[in-house]
């Protein structure tokens, strides 16, 4: 269970629900998303925290760096951007970890906000006007942010998943984006359909369904992979472990 009151499993089908259900593998998640969510989706070129913050009618954002993607409320709605630059398969990662954000966190925050602060406090929350000294107070007291909505996916040195750079909200849509566009009972199917190989072959083999099957990133399919395996297998056996074989 997930701190939004429902599982991963349950969010990654309430939103397929909403997107008509899915057609296959690779997921076409950006069309997914723009038909279930409220939320644009673009790619821009160069994306950076100082541009995000442009595009949220913000500033104040610290040093610049780059970002992979983004979610900015603002007066337009939702959008997610995306660094154009990047492989699809980056892309897709990307898209499906920020709409897991909009899910799990900004669609939530809204509808906690209205319901304690009243449907005008929205405004707030999308940089339509400033909170008053006493909304924010109000804000504090029923544990609802008073400024304007803006998320960022940075750039981290190793490339993704795996969490160690990460709050337990970034885990959590991490968690979502894989069972957005990789299904973890799909995963363990084709990863148990392998057949009778080394633990190591089974890693790699997994690596390769990840890649191909799902689209992802290749650090992602990895960690991914890995982290499949080992639960099917519980690790090498003692004879690989030895350097006996399988």
């Amino acid at each position: 269970m997930d701190e939004s009151g429902g599982s991963t499993e349950y969010w990654a089908d309430w939103f397929w629900e909403r997107a008509g259900g899915r057609r296959g593998f690779p997921a076409d998640i950006g069309y997914a998303v723009m038909s279930a969510l409220e939320v644009y989706i673009e790619e821009v070129s160069g994306l950076t925290t100082r541009m995000a913050a442009s595009r949220a009618g913000r500033g104040g954002v610290g040093a610049e760096r780059a970002l992979r993607g983004c979610v900015v409320v603002n007066r337009a709605g939702v959008g997610i951007l995306v660094e154009k630059g990047d492989d699809e398969g980056e892309k897709r990662f990307t898209i499906a970890h920020e709409a897991a954000h909009y899910i799990l966190e900004v669609r939530r925050h809204r509808e906690r906000a209205e319901d304690r602060m009243g449907r005008d406090f929205a405004g707030v929350l999308y940089g339509l006007r400033e909170a008053t000294p006493t909304e924010r107070i109000d804000a504090w007291l029923n544990d609802v942010r008073s400024d304007q909505i803006l998320h960022f996916m940075d750039r981290a040195p190793g490339g993704g998943y795996g969490c160690a750079r990460t709050m337990d909200a970034e885990c959590a849509a991490d968690d979502l984006a894989l069972e957005l566009i990789a299904p973890r009972s799909d995963m363990e199917e084709a990863s148990s359909s392998l057949g009778r190989m080394g633990f190591a072959e089974s890693l790699k083999a997994a690596r390769r369904i990840a890649e191909r099957r799902y689209g992802l990133p290749g650090v992602i399919a990895e960690v991914y992979a890995s982290r499949v395996v080992w639960e099917l297998r519980g690790g090498p056996s003692s004879a690989e472990r030895f350097g006996f074989g399988v």
